[in-house]
């Protein structure tokens, strides 16, 4: 389904000014504080973190599901709701069933950004290949080694977009080429087996094409 430029009319639907609303409902802190950047409210993008207390795939997804019921996610519009989480066979065991369930509601909106071994793969990608077969914490150690010159003192919750930003363009072709690889190695990129892999850039891509629709209004 293409999505509706804002200013078309649909059965006389009101929409000139309606934002585009990409809500976001994540594990933890790092992945909030990084795509709350992406919010753009000159280009009619609202970026809007949605707090739970579930902290695993399944429990996410599901709260994901009954937040679009209960909300007027109009994805002609562009709305879209992200599922973010891991592949951490601990917390998430039954990632299988968590994929199923978004591809089964993806019609009404609902999308998953998923990264193995932890959302931090993404970030590595802005320096240099991904390592393959690391752990989440191995990941984690990495790119604190990566940006320790800049930040000696970085941690989960410190803000690396502006640091980063500049290499957002080599990340997107390192994942693009690891998608590419991964496909052919792996039936299923959204397992736990599929490591390592992120579509943290089908997400830039999105919104991208959002900015670039709301440009020509």
């Amino acid at each position: 389904m293409g999505v509706r430029k804002r200013g078309e009319e649909v059965k006389g639907k009101k929409n000139k000014d309606k934002p585009c609303n990409i809500y976001i409902i994540a594990e933890g802190c790092t992945e909030k504080i990084y795509l709350k950047h992406y919010d753009n409210r000159k280009k009619g993008i609202f970026v809007i973190p949605l707090e739970t207390d579930h902290t695993d795939a399944v429990g996410i997804v599901k709260y994901a599901k009954e937040f679009i019921d209960r909300n007027d996610v109009d994805i002609e519009l562009g709305d879209r709701c992200y599922c973010v989480f891991d592949s951490d066979p601990i917390s998430n065991p039954n990632i299988k069933q968590a994929i199923d369930l978004v591809r089964g509601y993806k019609h009404k909106g609902l999308e998953c950004i998923f990264s193995n071994p932890c959302f931090e793969i993404w970030f590595v990608m802005h320096f240099r290949k991904p390592p393959f077969g690391k752990t989440a914490q191995e990941i984690k150690k990495l790119i604190k080694s990566l940006v320790k010159k800049d930040i000696p003192n970085y941690s989960e919750t410190t803000d690396i977009f502006d640091l980063i930003l500049d290499k957002r363009e080599n990340a997107i072709q390192e994942s693009i080429i690891l998608h590419r690889e991964q496909s052919k190695a792996h039936g299923d990129l959204f397992s736990h087996e599929c490591n390592p892999y992120s579509n943290v850039f089908e997400f830039v891509h999105y919104l991208s094409e959002i900015k670039k629709d709301n440009s020509k209004l």
